[in-house]
């Protein structure tokens, strides 16, 4: 059963059914039970994932990775407003944040999978959810005119790589002209990885496609004056032990494997 009008929505059940499967290992990088109990709750043809053992472990490191940044950013800043982009059905709030007064933490994505999300996650108490486009900027006027001295953490997990170059240019522009210290955190593909999507192990089996990837995050400084890099980290770095041979092998060059880059 498909319930999504959106290509791109529809790939929130990839990570999705990953956390699920993660969490019932012993050994588990993250644990999400609300991820369980959505997957077991939406009709979908969840089978077809379960070959995708690169994605497997690159989406529970990818979440782990996110949760641990969100984590260290409000233990570092004094009043942290975290914005979850392209949230889909990712209680990452839940695994966080929920509960603590003075972290204000939206969750935003498209309206049908905002009113899909409500169904299955309750808002936390210092939770907003934003029914918005990530392109929209009625939301970061919003959180501009709400937190006028917050320090604001973008995370975007899973959605860059599927917009052209000149959608991302305008929205990293348009965040640089109301956002002036700002962090936003996001996955990547290299560019090679985006030509040879077809051998990808999850996505072969989806309609959405990747448009963008970019191998040295140096280049983003040269879309806008304001935008400069923090850092760029592979995640081949992380829980090796756990990773496929092959996973090791090409986090060693770019173009290749996603990255983490940090602005």
């Amino acid at each position: 059963m498909n319930q999504f009008k959106d290509k791109v929505s529809e790939t929130l059940l990839i990570p999705l059914y990953m956390r699920a499967k993660e969490s019932s290992r012993a050994d588990a990088i993250i644990h999400d039970p609300i991820a369980q109990r959505i997957v077991e709750s939406i009709e979908y043809d969840y089978s077809k994932f379960d070959t995708a053992k690169m994605s497997e472990i690159g989406c529970a490191i990818r979440c782990r990775f996110f949760d641990d940044m969100v984590t260290e950013f409000v233990r570092n800043h004094k009043n942290p407003v975290i914005v979850n982009l392209g949230c889909g059905l990712d209680a990452r709030c839940q695994r966080t944040v929920e509960g603590i007064s003075d972290v204000a933490f939206y969750s935003l994505d498209l309206p049908d999978t905002i009113d899909m999300r409500r169904s299955f996650i309750s808002e936390a108490s210092n939770e907003s959810y934003i029914s918005k486009s990530m392109f929209d900027t009625v939301w970061m006027d919003r959180i501009k005119s709400e937190h006028p001295f917050g320090d604001i953490l973008l995370i975007a997990e899973g959605v860059i790589m599927y917009f052209d170059e000149a959608t991302l240019r305008q929205f990293f522009n348009d965040l640089c002209d109301r956002f002036s210290n700002a962090e936003i955190w996001f996955d990547t593909m290299g560019t090679l990885g985006v030509k040879n999507q077809n051998r990808h192990d999850a996505i072969k089996n989806m309609e959405a496609t990747f448009k963008w990837g970019i191998n040295d995050g140096k280049i983003l400084e040269s879309w806008n004056q304001h935008l400069s890099l923090i850092g760029q980290i592979s995640p081949g770095r992380f829980f090796r032990s756990r990773q496929t041979m092959l996973m090791r092998a090409l986090s060693l060059f770019p173009g290749i494997f996603s990255d983490f880059i940090p602005i």
